[in-house]
């Protein structure tokens, strides 16, 4: 199949159906943390070993404690 016949079929799924194959492709990049795919896994674990994971060495990610909790309006 080529990748413009696959493309036109993706599109023409359902958005639960996109975001289970979107899901299943981002499992199987992390396969050799030994993820199984008919296993859901945690959120925070999807990201734990996200390759974005290793930029947290690199930024600060601790929240700002400095606002006020009253500052947010809805």
């Amino acid at each position: 199949m080529a990748i413009q016949e696959l493309e036109q079929q993706l599109l023409q799924l359902s958005p639960n159906d996109k975001l289970y194959i979107i899901q299943l492709l981002a499992q199987s990049l992390t396969t050799h943390n030994n993820i199984h795919l008919d296993q859901p896994s945690k959120l925070s674990e999807f990201f734990r070993q996200s390759p974005l994971a290793e930029l947290t060495e690199e930024l600060d990610l601790s929240r700002d404690r400095t606002l006020k909790s009253d500052a947010f309006t809805p």
